[in-house]
């Protein structure tokens, strides 16, 4: 669902006031916390710092009360006189524990405890009185228990004061003072109070909390229903108060030590105040101050969004019909009217009329865009069709290059007779120019197939263009028409790419052709120039001329019927020479016909060399002792070089197959292999140096390849290692000038 922009801002005020209600709750809700966490814990300290006092005051009430029964003169008289017989008859010691027990009776009475229980010095009960059901019994050993023994024997290991004791089931808070007469110990006084709920009720009424006794984490006493051992609190900090929870409740709690029990471990006091309720309370207060606060904010909030809004929505309402209006006139004359009173609204329709103003440019752009798109397909697409033509050739010069070499080969052994006939040497060296004819035609096709991807550099435009010319020239000619070259003299080198600049003037000479043919007595002149710093280019012909030359730079533009051009070839030209810094022109002569002249600035870089070709050798050199293998698929090579080195003397063997040959070198050294690059059978002339070169490695460099493909680089590896390349076809003084040099030359120079 859509909504307007005011209500959008009257939403967005309406969240924002109440998510900062919220936050200020959650806030003011936790420093309400803390403080009334520490408040609580302050209450908590002060009675425990008074029930501390209480139990001092309580044990030192005993120790009072321990002096009054030993002030007794009848308690005191009778205490000594039972301790002192060494062996009472009955009705005597019945009559001193009577008066022992009604002493014991009247005291318990007037401190009002649950228990008090007066032993002898050897422990035994002398007499025990007070509200307990269950009393200990005249004569039991109430030395048993820590704080009795305590007071009875000074070094033992429990000490006095107040602790547990557990009588007939029910426990009681108990402390025992010795009661003495002349510095000297008669006996012991036991009070205590039983720890029932009674007395946790008393407490937490005492000190208006929550309180709980636990032994050991044992919950021995609570007025929190909910409270269960065995319970694990942690050590008490003075920065935190201690927190338990309990019952889905939090309580803020103290500890007062409460002595010991029976078996020695510590009994506390736990007073606890419920921080839940504490907080609870705070929080409903608080919740109903900020939602009124809250409520009110959030209405004046309201109210400001939407009268600030409609100083937005009014100046964009008006905008948006004006777009509307533009949208659909079309009329980019036509401003909206400023000010508006908003200044989002001004700077808005401000960037709306630049936007008219650019629209335009932006349309040329994309329409120089998709020009420059389109040069870029059609290139790629010239050098799918160049990386395809390569492959083809490789393949075809392989087979073309093998019987080609025969033939030439053999034309040359047999040239060499004695007396032979005048017209067969004609016939035969005429069989060995076409030969050559074809061998040289067949090289300038890799050449043009392997070229490079279009690095730039310095390069010849003459040797460029004669190799273009080159590839059409036989055209030309089996048309009846003639391709003219005229280079200038002198250097004619630019920077540039080999690849880019041959495909420039191969579609101009194409052109050219579709345009002169039928014309039989027609011709195109390609000539060069250099003066001003400038390498001049330029193709003229004598044909019909161009009906529209200010136009055919422009891409689709094309004089060719439907079906026979795309209108690309000579814009992409015209890319190609502007990316090298030059210009192309295009013109009709006034004597009739068409002229392009191209322009690039003149390089100073320098070409690279091209190694000369050796001095030819004399044909016989002497003998030629040496063992060779000799490993091609064509029979007719195989003859061949069978032939050309059994004429010098040399051991031949010859084996079809790289596989082969491997056989033969496990079982013997050669002093030169001389393989075809491509051979059947799953081992080629690379497989076998590279073997050769693991397991002959002395024989590595006296290895000698023949190829009919040497523009596919395949073989550059081998060549690093020490191998010489011999191209397909050659001479027979090539050959025999190759493996001389093969055996008899530097292992690693070619």
């Amino acid at each position: 669902m859509r909504l307007s922009l005011a209500t959008k801002l009257v939403a967005f005020t309406t969240l924002l006031a109440v998510a900062g209600v919220v936050a200020g709750f959650f806030v003011v809700t936790l420093l309400v916390r803390s403080h009334t966490k520490r408040l609580l814990a302050a209450t908590l300290a002060h009675h425990q710092t008074t029930l501390s006092h209480l139990q001092r005051e309580s044990l030192q009430g005993m120790v009072r009360t321990s002096s009054l029964l030993a002030d007794s003169p009848t308690l005191r008289a009778a205490l000594e006189t039972y301790e002192g017989e060494e062996k009472p008859d009955a009705r005597i010691a019945g009559e001193l524990l009577a008066t022992i027990q009604a002493e014991a009776d009247k005291v318990a009475f007037a401190l009002d405890h649950d228990l008090l229980v007066v032993s002898g010095r050897d422990g035994r009960v002398l007499a025990a009185s007070g509200r307990a059901a269950e009393k200990p019994r005249t004569g039991e050993d109430f030395a048993v228990h820590p704080i009795v023994r305590a007071v009875l024997e000074p070094e033992a290991p429990a000490g006095g004061g107040v602790a547990l004791l557990t009588l007939g089931g029910e426990k009681y808070r108990a402390g025992t003072v010795p009661i003495l007469l002349r510095g000297f110990l008669i006996g012991t006084l036991t009070v205590g109070d039983r720890l029932d709920a009674s007395f946790v009720d008393g407490l937490a009424r005492t000190f208006d909390c929550d309180v709980a006794v636990v032994s050991a984490g044992r919950v021995l006493g609570s007025t929190v229903p909910a409270l269960e051992g065995p319970l694990s609190l942690a050590a008490p900090s003075e920065d935190q108060p201690t927190l338990l929870r309990s019952g889905g409740e939090e309580y803020v709690l103290a500890r007062v030590p409460f002595g010991s029990d029976g078996e020695g471990a510590g009994v506390e006091l736990l007073l606890l105040n419920s921080l839940t309720r504490a907080v609870g309370t705070a929080n409903r207060s608080l919740a109903g101050a900020l939602l009124a606060c809250g409520a009110v904010a959030t209405l004046l909030g309201a109210a400001a969004a939407w009268k600030t809004s409609r100083s937005v929505v009014r100046p964009l309402d008006r905008f948006v019909g004006y777009v509307h209006k533009v949208a659909a006139t079309g009329d980019r004359a036509e401003r909206f009217p400023r000010p508006t009173g908003c200044v989002e609204v001004d700077a808005l329709s401000a960037t709306f009329d630049r936007l008219l103003d650019s629209l335009l440019a932006h349309e040329n752009r994309l329409r120089d865009a998709a020009r420059e798109e389109l040069d870029r397909l059609e290139r790629l697409k010239e050098s799918e069709k160049l990386a395809a033509l390569g492959r083809m050739l490789s393949g075809a010069a392989h087979e073309i290059n093998n019987p080609l070499t025969g033939v030439i080969g053999n034309v040359e052994l047999a040239l060499r007779l004695p007396a032979l006939p005048d017209e067969v040497r004609q016939r035969l060296l005429r069989i060995e120019k076409d030969g050559r004819r074809v061998s040289a035609l067949v090289k300038s096709l890799l050449k043009i197939s392997h070229r490079d991807t279009g690095a730039r550099g310095a390069l010849d435009v003459n040797a460029v263009l004669k190799d273009a010319v080159e590839v059409r020239r036989h055209d030309f000619a089996s048309a009846g028409m003639t391709l003219r070259l005229e280079l200038g003299a002198g250097r004619a080198v630019v920077h540039g790419s080999e690849l880019e600049l041959e495909q420039v003037f191969l579609n101009i000479v194409n052109n050219a052709y579709d345009a002169l043919h039928g014309r039989p007595s027609a011709c195109l002149t390609a000539r060069t120039e250099v003066s001003s710093g400038q390498v001049r280019v330029v193709f003229e012909d004598d044909g019909p001329g161009l009906p529209h030359p200010e136009q055919v730079f422009d891409p689709f533009f094309t004089t060719k019927p439907v079906g026979k051009g795309t209108g690309l070839g000579l814009s992409i030209c015209h890319s190609i020479v502007h990316a090298h810094g030059g210009e192309i022109t295009a013109e009709n002569v006034p004597s009739g016909g068409a002229r392009f002249a191209l322009r690039f600035p003149e390089s100073t870089g320098e070409l690279a060399v091209s190694p000369a070709p050796p001095a030819p050798a004399p044909e016989a050199q002497g003998p030629f002792a040496a063992s060779v293998l000799v490993v091609d698929d064509e029979p007719s090579i195989v003859d061949l070089q069978t032939d050309l080195l059994a004429s010098l003397g040399a051991a031949v063997d010859a084996v079809g197959t790289g596989a082969e040959a491997i056989e033969r070198l496990r079982v013997r050294a050669y002093d030169l292999v001389v393989s075809d690059l491509k051979m059947p059978g799953g081992v080629s002339g690379e497989d076998l140096f590279r073997w050769v070169a693991a397991h002959r490695p002395e024989a590595a460099g006296r290895f000698l390849f023949v190829t009919g493909d040497v523009a596919g680089g395949s073989w550059r590896d081998a060549e690093e290692a020490g191998a010489r390349i011999l191209a397909k076809p050659f001479s027979t003084d090539d050959y025999l000038r190759a493996v001389r040099d093969a055996v008899g030359g530097s292992r690693h120079a070619r």
